[in-house]
């Protein structure tokens, strides 16, 4: 795929709401690695780098060109509120399921079907839902263009491995993150990984 800086960057800045805004070290080399498909990246980062403008960015990028959507896992969607806003300020069709809106999973649900998506937030704990995953998640997973795993430190091994599994087709794009420089090195990923951490530097190996 393509990656556009400029049009990147007239993202970031309808986004943050800064016409001014510039990217920050590591957050554009995450934008293209992910948009011109070269494999897995993990991304680690202190609170408020602006990771979720990674994955945002990504997803409309990647939309415009014709992909599927994209589907976040984290365990603290109740905190997302600012960044969902940030995301539909870009052109981000942002939606999430999640117990505070069961008045609405009918209508997510058809929206998802019709491909009016672009990025489908869920809690962990929506995936062990067998009826999520047989009736809604089996529908679009051949589709599914990126995904992204928040907060990844704070998953068990276990569930790290059953959000991975099944939900995305074989050479989809993937994008794990954590917010913090702890945790994650126990995920044993299959793949190297490429990785930008908080001192900018890059690391081509494989946590474990």
């Amino acid at each position: 795929m393509t990656y556009n800086a400029q049009h990147a960057l007239d993202l970031l800045r309808l986004g943050s709401g800064q016409p001014d805004a510039r990217f920050r070290e590591g957050q554009q080399e995450a934008i293209r690695h992910v948009v011109e498909g070269r494999g897995r990246l993990l991304v680690v980062q202190k609170t408020g780098w602006g990771k979720s403008f990674v994955y945002f960015i990504a997803t409309k990028l990647l939309r415009e060109q014709g992909n599927g959507p994209a589907l976040l896992i984290s365990p603290l969607l109740a905190l997302m509120r600012n960044q969902i806003a940030a995301a539909e300020r870009m052109g981000v069709r942002a939606v999430t399921i999640n117990s505070d809106n069961q008045e609405k999973w009918a209508d997510v649900e058809a929206m998802i079907q019709c491909n009016e998506v672009d990025i489908l937030l869920i809690s962990p704990e929506r995936l062990a839902n067998e009826r999520f995953r047989t009736e809604v998640l089996a529908r679009v997973a051949g589709r599914i263009a990126l995904l992204v795993i928040d907060e990844a430190h704070c998953f068990r091994h276990s569930q790290a491995r059953r959000s991975a599994s099944g939900v995305t087709p074989d050479g989809a794009v993937w994008f794990d993150k954590a917010s913090t420089t702890t945790g994650i090195s126990r995920m044993n990923w299959s793949k190297p990984v490429r990785g930008w951490c908080e001192n900018g530097t890059r690391n081509r190996r494989r946590p474990g």
